[in-house]
């Protein structure tokens, strides 16, 4: 349990694939705007990474990896397809479309194209799922919180609940503000994460000195 504990943390925190990596920035900078595209862009993400990585797991071995690579790429545009008509019937055409490109982008995000090689291939199929929902849900969480906060920010509501904030900040709509937004965010969270580990660290280092001494009486 506590292995499973472990690594389900790596995609929440250690490898969160946006505010750790980087490598999921844009879509989040760029589309999550408010509630309601940060929750459209989630679910994206979501029924894209999950389906793609599951079908591209049982893609054999032997096969060489460069050709392996462009097969992943290609479940992962054929996932594609009915994600966005899955988003259209739930968000609405209009909403979809504001997504622009950084939804498909999404189909060719290294989560699919290089840690399907390098890490959930390898896994049973169980402990992969596992791994798999902590990256997914450490991506969600992200992009839902920006656009939250975006949403208070600019427009004084989250999705149809007006807040009244009192103030907005209109630059945070742009893709200019997302990117400070994830930026500050980022920042503070790495910052948060290596005070954690330092205090880990050295409460490790107290037990080891302390159960010498003991060996020493």
């Amino acid at each position: 349990m506590n292995k499973n504990k472990y690594q389900l943390s790596d995609g929440l925190i250690r490898q969160n694939i946006v505010l750790m990596s980087g490598t999921a920035i844009g879509p989040v900078a760029v589309c999550a705007t408010d509630y309601q595209n940060a929750l459209a862009l989630s679910v994206g993400f979501t029924l894209i990474a999950f389906l793609s990585i599951i079908l591209c797991r049982f893609i054999p071995k032997k096969i060489v990896y460069t050709i392996r690579v462009v097969l992943y790429a290609l479940i992962a545009g054929l996932v594609f397809v009915p994600a966005y008509f899955a988003l259209a019937y739930l968000y609405g055409e209009e909403v979809v479309r504001g997504l622009g490109v950084y939804l498909p982008i999404l189909a060719v995000n290294p989560l699919i194209l290089t840690k399907t090689e390098t890490r959930f291939s390898l896994r049973p199929l169980h402990l992969m799922t596992f791994e798999l929902a902590g990256y997914i849900t450490g991506f969600n969480v992200v992009c839902l919180t920006v656009g939250i906060m975006r949403d208070i920010l600019t427009n004084g509501k989250i999705g149809t609940l007006n807040l009244d904030a009192g103030f907005e900040i209109p630059a945070l709509s742009t893709g200019f503000g997302g990117l400070i937004t994830v930026g500050v965010l980022a920042g503070l969270f790495r910052y948060l994460y290596n005070r954690s580990k330092e205090r880990a660290e050295k409460q490790i280092q107290k037990e080891l000195e302390f159960q010498k001494l003991l060996e020493e009486l």
